[in-house]
């Protein structure tokens, strides 16, 4: 009685073989009959090489994050050096300038940007600075039109029109006299030059 069973399992692993060797064969076939487009091989782009002009221009738009208001160009210290080879693999990844910057810019902040941009609280800043140089224009506009007025007053002599006060008028004359010796220039009570 135990012969049966053995039987049973030997055939169905000879129908599951059969079957599995079918199914085999005819996705071969399939894919014989099939023209097949052969698949571009995955070829890697060669890696671009920056310039260095290309690296320069990125790095002159970027400070120092240690030194004060020293452009990654200049500076020479360990991060610089290991910044300025990021932005050369960045480049060479195919990266803008804009990328780059805003990748620096993420990582160490706004203060990362040689060139402060203009909006903002910043735009406040230039309002000042431009504020201040007007005014200090218009108070050097000032101060040298009224140095004018006075040297051209100085210049012409005094206008010899008659004060408010004769007893004042007496005493200028009197003392115009004595220290030219001439008579004064037209002025009320000295005849006019009769």
């Amino acid at each position: 009685m135990t012969r049966p069973p053995v039987r049973a399992c030997a055939l169905a692993a000879l129908a599951f073989g059969a079957l599995l060797a079918v199914a085999l064969a005819s996705a071969r076939g399939v894919e014989a009959q099939t023209p097949s487009t052969p698949s571009p091989a995955p070829t890697a782009a060669p890696p671009r090489i920056p310039t260095d002009a290309e690296a320069l221009a990125v790095e002159h738009q970027l400070l120092c994050p240690l030194c004060v208001n020293e452009r990654l160009d200049i500076c020479t210290l360990a991060i610089c050096n290991d910044m300025k080879q990021i932005v050369r693999a960045r480049l060479a990844q195919g990266a803008s300038t804009e990328e780059i910057i805003a990748y620096f810019e993420e990582r160490y902040g706004p203060h990362i940007r040689a060139e402060v941009p203009r909006r903002g609280f910043n735009l406040v800043l230039f309002g000042w600075v431009g504020g201040a140089l007007a005014f200090t224009a218009a108070a050097a506009a000032v101060v040298l039109t009224s140095m004018r007025r006075a040297t051209l007053s100085r210049a012409r002599g005094f206008s010899g029109a008659p004060s408010e006060d004769p007893a004042l008028d007496t005493l200028i004359e009197t003392a115009e006299r004595e220290e030219f010796g001439a008579p004064s220039n037209g002025r009320a009570g000295d005849g006019g030059g009769r």
